[in-house]
């Protein structure tokens, strides 16, 4: 027998946590995320797998894929609390307790409000949804390794449609990407329209003067699409990206195609 957090006893046959000690520190494995099949906007689907929970205490076992219902609010495999909310990045969370061990979706990236009878959780990902509250399409990384990434469907829009900001200016970027890293690589697809040739789209992390990524027009008024990773910074808890193009005159549309993240 197995005592849990709360002085409940649990029998070690059917233990879905473990004391530290018995997996490697902080191994992670599994736990791919997918938009459920036959409902992949409002369900997803969670793959078996292991992760250390949040205390770094207990390493959690997730045996049976499960289906997260975001339609089943205060349940396991269900929303915490409240309704699905519109162009909103929601945490997904693994959950451990005297149940069997399931998941959780919550608006809180450190705290979710876990049902009755659990009180161990981990984070597993984030799950994004649109303008009408519907979850995101998307491919979420996994395998032996903590640090993990998500790529939207398609390229999601960002405020800068036609900028032609020549001084580096924010892109507020807390609709489409997790804040609760100091610092996260996104993947940021851009096209540039230049008004003469050699004029260039210059991206950097929010607060820097380095340039970390750049395109260059090479033909006066035809687009150049680029793609790279940038890092996004944390502002009063908005994660961001600054821009600046060479000439009030030239066009950039900029767009978000996904984002890296640490479980």
């Amino acid at each position: 027998m197995d005592r849990a957090r709360n002085g409940a006893l649990k029998d070690a046959n059917t233990m879905d946590y473990v004391q530290f000690g018995q997996i490697p520190f902080s191994y992670a494995t599994g736990l791919r995320i997918s938009n459920n099949t036959t409902t992949p906007n409002t369900k997803l689907n969670v793959a078996v797998g292991s992760i250390l929970d949040s205390t770094k205490t207990y390493q959690m076992l997730l045996s049976t894929a499960v289906v997260i219902d975001t339609a089943a609010v205060g349940l396991v495999n269900g929303l915490d609390t409240g309704v699905l909310l519109a162009s909103t990045v929601y945490s997904v969370f693994l959950i451990a307790g005297n149940g069997p061990t399931g998941c959780l979706v919550s608006l809180s990236p450190t705290a979710p409000l876990l049902p009755s009878g659990y009180n161990i959780f981990a984070l597993i990902g984030y799950m994004p949804t649109d303008s009408i509250a519907r979850i995101q399409l998307g491919i979420w990384g996994a395998g032996n390794t903590g640090e993990r990434n998500f790529l939207y469907n398609t390229n999601q829009p960002t405020s800068v449609v036609a900028g032609s900001e020549t001084v580096l200016t924010p892109i507020d970027l807390s609709t489409l990407v997790p804040y609760t890293e100091t610092a996260r690589y996104v993947y940021v697809s851009t096209s540039f329209t230049p008004s003469v040739a050699g004029r260039g789209l210059n991206i950097h992390p929010t607060g820097s003067t380095g340039s970390a990524f750049v395109s260059l027009g090479q033909v006066v008024a035809v687009a150049l699409a680029s793609r790279g990773w940038v890092y996004a910074r944390n502002s009063g808890g908005v994660p961001s990206i600054s821009y600046q193009v060479t000439n009030a005159a030239d066009v950039a549309n900029i767009k978000i195609s996904g984002f890296m993240f640490t479980i």
